[in-house]
Parts: structure tokens; sequence; C-alpha cells
């Protein structure tokens, strides 16, 4: 997890870059006043089906919590990068994530909401060998800073 806050534009986001740093994917006009899934910090290891963010209609404003958007959705967004001179600049590579919006959605993994609260979690777990090499490199070098 790399960007987690309000930004006026985008009202309420997360930014997530991949270990890799090749890929960025960006969601935004999260639900106001609750927008992220309990916990949820910069810094935070996510996997594919994590419940991260809710759907909202911020942005668009200076202020936080407004809503200038009539309509509940999410925006997201797939940057590819491929040299850090394409990160904030006129070079940025967006894809167009519509059809990969439809693949994801017939492809989705269920989520339960938790009691009363306003929280859903995945029901299914996931592994992620990607995730697992990172936890495990970021152990040794705990590790390291130790010795």
């Amino acid at each position: 997890m790399e960007a987690l806050g309000w930004n006026q534009y985008g009202g309420w986001r997360i930014g997530i870059r991949s270990f890799d740093g090749k890929r960025y994917y960006y969601y935004a006009h999260l639900r106001q006043n609750y927008p992220y899934a309990e916990g949820l910090k910069e810094g935070d290891v996510v996997t594919a089906g994590d419940v991260i963010g809710y759907m909202g209609h911020t942005g668009y404003s200076a202020k936080e919590n407004v809503n200038n958007i009539e309509t509940v959705h999410l925006h997201w967004g797939l940057q590819l990068i491929f040299d850090e001179s394409q990160k904030e600049s006129d070079n940025e590579i967006w894809i167009d994530c519509y059809e990969l919006s439809k693949f994801l959605y017939r492809n989705r993994s269920k989520a339960a909401k938790v009691g009363d609260s306003r929280e859903w979690k995945r029901v299914v777990q996931m592994r992620d060998s990607a995730v697992e090499d990172y936890q495990k490199d970021d152990c040794k070098k705990d590790d390291a800073m130790i010795q």
C-alpha cells in the first residue's frame, strides 16, 4: 500500500504499487467517513481479493467528505511503469480497464459482511508466493538490523 488518504480530485483514494514496481493500481472516489477496510494503512501488503475499501462518491472538492459526484461508483486505474521517468510525467502509460473489469467481475472473490459492523472480509483465503517472498525478505532485513 503506497498511498492512502484524501485527494481533492479523487476524494478518498488508495494507491498500490506492485512488488516489482512496474504496476500502480489506483482506486478513487471511495465512501465518505469510512472509505477503507478497518486497520488498513500505508505500507500494508494486500493480495488480490482482499477488501481494501468501499465504493462511494467523494472527490472534486478541496474539503474532505464532500460529495460533488451524484452516483456511487469506483474509479480505478492501472498504470504501467517500465522506467522511473514514467512516474508522474508526460510519459505515463495508463490502461483502459473496462475489459479487465468485466473479467475480474466474473472471477471475483466472495466476500461476507462481518457481523453488524461496516466491514467486509474475503471468504476464501489465498496464497501468493510474491507476498510470501516479500515478507521473508522483510524478516531477513529485520533480523540483520537487530544483530
